[in-house]
């Protein structure tokens, strides 16, 4: 089968070729670290560690690069309102030192953030201030191939020098400079221009260069980066939607300008994160941090909300959402339980009913087989377009519901059914790792709801039990009824009920 991606350059689902034979290159953007991560960056970072990690089952040696931004207005902003908070407290602290407070914290709890969702680190986080002189030798040269200019200590892309300048966002020069305006700011000579440079102002962090001392635009740190880990031109550059312009137009325009090839070959984009419809913000009392969630679900419930939709579609975050995709989790869980308690049945069968089970039904063993042969493939198939989530998803149900149909089966007998529990259990931890789920030990979680969901049901059987003997017939139907709509089926035999999850 043959893996499908759509590419955000061309508009179109293609077949993914990567440029060296078993291996893929890809570079994607990270956190910007002056405050906590939310759940939108959760949805990031997600969507391509499964993206890694499905290339990874693919065969390919992946190198995967993930930078942090750790100079940036939003992080001097930050540091700023931090030197009035010392101030206060008659507490002096420089600009710089504050800088270096808050990056310092926050990348500190990103990485806590990433640690308790299960995310794993991409192979090279690199930092922006650890590149400065990277950025410096590809502004560098710009300026001497004529892309780029000094004026009066900033350096400035000149966008109308690169003629396929808008091909990532679909918008031409003209369209461009319609909503730029006919306005200038600062030194630059047209509208549409970019800083590559920005001149040092009073106490804000910065490095010599040729220019001016000073610091990098946002958009030169990925460039430089990128080519620097891993060549002129890569396989995979991946970020969030709203990174196309200009950002990720920006990137585009500036490496190819100092390299005369081409940038990335695929651009991938995860959709954006509402909360309730609405875009996230402080201001609305919506920001959900990732801290925040974990402390009310299991990390895996909020991957299972993003595997539900497509990682190229918006997600819009609700914890009634949240509590399905619990609801959800717990299938899983459960199952688990199941398989080790039907394994554990299984190796204290009698030698008696090993041999029954040689002569059960082969019907019921053939189909199970069936069946978890065609969801394999069919998680397959899914992931292979587009990394498909939500198809391969209904594909680890389909698991779920084969198994717990064929651990009911009493025409096979316990030992016959060892194989294909243990198969079942190996292809939902194989898939289920490469989509993140099942890192966590669901079996003691999954064995206290059991036993908590035991005990509860040993009170309702007695109660129906009691209602039995004493002819409250209306009473012991009505316990029945109510437990069929919930999912839970009795049977009365020899003289006790049992009850099973359908």
């Amino acid at each position: 089968m043959t893996l499908k991606i759509y590419n955000s350059l061309t508009n179109r689902k293609e077949e993914f070729k990567p440029i060296a034979a078993g291996e893929v290159k890809m570079y994607v953007c990270g956190v910007t670290v002056y405050d906590k991560c939310h759940i939108g960056h959760a949805r990031g970072a997600f969507v391509f560690d499964v993206v890694r990690d499905y290339l990874t089952y693919k065969g390919y040696e992946v190198t995967y690069v993930k930078n942090i931004t750790d100079v940036d207005d939003k992080i001097i902003n930050k540091a700023g309102e931090l030197v009035e908070e010392y101030k206060k407290k008659s507490v002096d602290k420089s600009l710089k030192e504050a800088v270096s407070e808050v990056t310092g914290r926050y990348i500190n709890e990103f990485y806590q953030d990433m640690r308790s969702l299960g995310i794993k680190r991409a192979g090279v986080e690199p930092r922006a201030t650890e590149h400065i002189g990277d950025m410096i030798t590809m502004i560098r040269g710009l300026v001497d191939k004529g892309f780029a200019y000094a004026a009066g200590g900033d350096v400035y892309f000149s966008v109308r020098k690169y003629k396929e300048y808008g091909k990532l966002s679909n918008q031409t020069i003209e369209e461009l400079k319609s909503e730029a305006g006919k306005k200038t700011e600062g030194k630059k000579r047209d509208p549409l221009d970019f800083a590559l440079w920005k001149k040092v102002k009073e106490g804000e962090p910065s490095w010599k260069s040729p220019f001016s001392d000073g610091r990098p635009g946002w958009h030169m740190e990925c460039s430089a980066m990128s080519i620097k880990y891993l060549g002129d031109n890569f396989d995979i550059h991946g970020g969030g939607r709203d990174l196309i312009f200009p950002h990720h137009e920006n990137e585009i325009a500036q490496a190819e300008c100092y390299t005369g090839k081409p940038f990335a070959n695929v651009w991938m984009h995860n959709g954006l994160l509402t909360v309730e419809g609405q875009k996230m913000a402080k201001s609305l009392g919506n920001f959900v941090t990732i801290s925040e969630i974990i402390k009310k679900y299991h990390p895996e419930t909020l991957k299972l909300l993003f595997l539900l939709s497509h990682y190229a579609s918006p997600v819009d975050f609700t914890f009634e959402k949240m509590d399905e995709a619990n609801t959800a989790r717990k299938k899983f869980c459960r199952l688990f339980e199941k398989i080790e308690n039907a394994l554990k049945d299984a190796g204290q069968a009698e030698e008696g009913a090993a041999a029954a089970g040689k002569a059960a039904s082969k019907r019921s063993l053939d189909d199970c087989a069936r069946g978890l042969e065609e969801a394999n493939q069919g998680f397959i198939e899914a992931m292979d377009d587009d990394f498909n989530t939500p198809a391969a998803l209904s594909r680890l149900f389909d698991i779920v519901n084969l198994t717990n149909k064929f651990i009911r089966d009493k025409k096979v007998a316990p030992k016959a059914k060892v194989t294909l529990l243990e198969s079942a259990k190996f292809t939902l931890k194989e898939f289920g790792g490469i989509v993140g789920l099942f890192q966590k030990d669901e079996k003691s979680e999954a064995g206290e709801e059991m036993e908590l969901l035991n005990k509860v049901m040993d009170i309702i059987l007695d109660i129906r039990q009691k209602a039995r003997q004493s002819k409250n017939f209306e009473l012991s139907d009505s316990i029945r009824e109510r437990l069929e709509d919930a999912g839970v089926g009795l049977e009365d035999e020899k003289g006790k009920t049992v009850w099973r999850q359908k």
